[in-house]
């Protein structure tokens, strides 16, 4: 029985059903592979990190879980796109796997402006968690998200019912109209673009309120910029669209959008984890190594308990240790209490004694140290920019 072709091939071509050229499918499988595995292993240290650290879950990690579960079933999708000829020339694909094709391209139209979403609410939820004290820049934030929000379901409707009736899609035969499909996914292209540039963007003017060295803001922009690789994805997904969109060859050109697509996605979900890697580590590293024990003629029977970690020693029985945290109303330092705050404050060249202090509009007064009391009282996460007063200690040990 003599097996029709998908497409009529280019003339001299023949059509090779059963060793065709892979290249695209093969980048593909690739791509997917790598991609859910670095993500699922980044989610998962993701929602650990908030377990160990804040036992619990905010509303930037449930839209992580959200994108999470969109690019699990957007690379479903795309890998059963593979089964049913994606990524090969279409006159090498038996005609009878067109229909299942074309279907499996219409889900991911569907999934893939959701997953987006929710990837770009996960990242910029979690810039209003750090830099909570900027009211203004949250608000703008916020606002942001909104208009994205409105357009992303408004563009969801328009791909669902791109055609009517839907199986029209894939089934051009059947009466009905549909919707310029090429000019929908590049508009939804072009925005996301767009929006990927505005997300890399929105961290940068706090960056003058970082009294940090320019190595140290080099290092801030590495956690928060990372997603600037997926502008470049979605920049190229853009090209393949122009070039290739109209294009009747759709077995090839569609898994080779798709392909830029699903490392648009997955680069966005690794960037919004990185800021939570440090703040796991260095909590684990900090569990590891609390190890002072000293008595306090203030009351404090044990520094271990009441939040102090010492940062350094000094040989001398008679030792004095700073507590030097400070963050003026408006500018200076900002610490970051729950990432990588030495990212954020200069190490100090001297021993140092630290502690963490809270305050505001939730307490009744302010509170230092990881006692229970406070512990109990900590009503918010501490992945964020405090406010903090200038606290200094100064000790003397007694001799033995």
């Amino acid at each position: 029985m003599m097996i029709e072709p998908g497409l009529t091939p280019p003339p001299g071509v023949t059509p090779n059903f059963d060793n065709p050229p892979r290249g695209v499918a093969d980048w593909t499988l690739a791509v997917n592979v790598l991609g859910l595995s670095f993500v699922t292993t980044l989610v998962v240290l993701r929602l650990w990190a908030r377990y160990r650290v804040t036992a619990k879950i905010g509303i930037d990690d449930i839209s992580c879980i959200l994108a999470y579960i969109g690019f699990v079933g957007y690379s479903s999708i795309d890998l059963l796109m593979l089964r049913f000829g994606g990524g090969i020339n279409q006159w090498n694909v038996p005609k009878h796997k067109v229909t299942p094709y074309s279907q499996a391209v219409y889900s991911t139209m569907v999934v893939y402006g959701p997953t987006v979403f929710a990837t770009k609410c996960s990242i910029l939820l979690f810039l209003t968690r750090v830099f909570a004290p900027f009211d203004r820049y949250c608000r703008f934030i916020f606002a942001f998200l909104g208009v994205m929000g409105i357009y992303y379901t408004l563009m969801l409707f328009l791909k669902i019912f791109i055609c009517r009736p839907i199986p029209k899609f894939w089934n051009m035969a059947l009466e009905g109209q549909c919707f310029n499909q090429r000019a929908l996914i590049m508009t939804d292209n072009v925005i996301s673009l767009i929006s990927d540039i505005a997300v890399l963007l929105i961290p940068c003017p706090l960056a003058n309120f970082l009294k940090v060295s320019t190595k140290a803001k080099l290092k801030i922009g590495a956690v928060f910029g990372a997603g600037g690789i997926a502008c470049v994805c979605s920049l190229v997904r853009l090209v393949e669209i122009i070039n290739d969109s109209a294009s009747l060859d759709q077995t090839w050109a569609f898994t080779m959008i798709n392909l830029w697509g699903i490392a648009e996605v997955a680069i966005g979900l690794i960037a919004s984890c990185f800021p939570m890697i440090p703040m796991l580590w260095k909590h684990i590293h900090r569990e590891r190594t609390r190890t002072i024990s000293n008595s306090y003629s203030n009351g404090y029977s044990n520094a271990r308990h009441s939040g102090f970690e010492m940062m350094g020693s000094h040989s001398n029985r008679t030792a004095r240790s700073k507590l030097h945290a400070s963050i003026s109303a408006n500018r200076d330092t900002l610490v970051e209490n729950g990432s990588d705050e030495n990212i954020l404050i200069a190490g100090h060249p001297n021993h140092m004694l630290t502690t963490k202090c809270h305050a505001g509009d939730e307490f009744d007064k302010a509170e230092c140290g990881d006692s229970d009391a406070s512990q109990k009282r900590r009503s918010f996460d501490d992945t964020r920019i405090m406010r903090t007063v200038e606290v200094e200690v100064h000790e003397t040990l007694g001799k033995n």
